[in-house]
């Protein structure tokens, strides 16, 4: 019998579409070539419309069908994506020492997969990798790590961690993470060699757990 297909979402948290951390996480996708029975797909938040949480517990007892929270913005196409996905990846650039607000405020409406009289645990056993992008080193890319982590444990997510870093991918959109520039190239996390291949194997680590999960 065929394995079944294994089905990885990367979630670029950035206002700037294809930009330093969806370079990123376009190399995390890399592991994933030649593998069988995998497919990737990213998705950005940039230009989308994403509300915030009111706290109005309206998922706590009155979802119903596949509605999962009374908001119907862009986050409701996310929610049926990420239940899809059996490993999520999530990117974020970082702002003042944290992950982005629009990261941030797609794992605020998070709470139906935890209070959700219908989607409660829906996220559980999934695989879940972060990925932070600093411009400078100690700029904090391990705090905005540290929180998308806390969201996976919140959820009861297995998290994977790389070969090549602790809790997560971290790399610079700097030259050597020092705060300087290369004329007009704007997408230097390329030459970040270590966090390029941080992010390589946190991808490979994420597929290997889902196979793990999904026998």
């Amino acid at each position: 019998m065929a394995e079944r297909e294994l089905r990885i979402l990367g979630i670029s948290g950035s206002p700037v579409k294809e930009g330093n951390t969806w370079q990123l996480l376009d190399e995390a996708m890399r592991a994933a070539d030649g593998e069988p029975g995998v497919s990737c797909e990213i998705v950005t938040l940039a230009g989308r419309k994403l509300g915030d949480c009111r706290q109005c517990n309206w998922c706590f007892k009155k979802q119903t069908g596949e509605l999962r929270c009374v908001q119907e913005d862009d986050i409701t196409e996310l929610y049926g994506k990420m239940e899809a996905a059996d490993g999520i990846i999530m990117a974020t650039p970082v702002y003042f020492g944290r992950l982005s607000g629009y990261l941030a405020t797609l794992i605020d409406r998070m709470r139906p997969y935890v209070h959700g009289n219908i989607s409660r645990g829906l996220l559980r056993n999934k695989v879940g990798a972060a990925m932070a992008v600093s411009w400078f080193r100690a700029g904090g890319g391990e705090m905005a790590i540290a929180t998308i982590c806390q969201f996976f444990f919140a959820v009861n997510m297995v998290i994977a961690s790389p070969e090549l870093g602790l809790t997560g991918a971290m790399a610079y959109s700097s030259l050597a993470g020092l705060g300087g520039r290369e004329g007009d190239d704007r997408l230097l996390v390329q030459k970040d060699i270590f966090g390029m291949a941080s992010a390589r194997s946190t991808g490979a680590r994420v597929i290997e757990l889902a196979r793990l999960l999904n026998p």
